[in-house]
């Protein structure tokens, strides 16, 4: 889970994230690390300071297809949806 640290989690973080998550969820998240890093930039670059714990509350999210990702958001204007999302990660449950 090391490709986490291009997008600035911390060792720490990581470890965390490892100790709480099933085993069975980072070995998926491990053999699909390609989409997963392609949400995880596509989030980040979105622009909301929360991407971080959406990812480590809501992994699955990650083996999205990327497109149904990325529409998945899209279906909202940006700025209002990074304010919601920056006030209440957990908010991305219902997009």
């Amino acid at each position: 889970m090391d490709f986490l640290k291009n997008y600035g989690f911390k060792s720490e973080d990581i470890e965390e994230f490892m100790n709480n998550t099933p085993k069975k969820m980072l070995d998926t998240l491990k053999k699909h690390e390609a989409l997963v890093t392609e949400n995880l930039k596509y989030i980040k670059d979105l622009g909301t300071s929360v991407y971080k714990e959406i990812f480590i509350n809501y992994p699955d999210m990650f083996l999205m297809d990327a497109s149904n990702f990325s529409e998945m958001f899209s279906k909202y204007e940006t700025d209002e949806l990074i304010e919601r999302l920056n006030n209440n990660f957990k908010l991305v449950e219902y997009l």
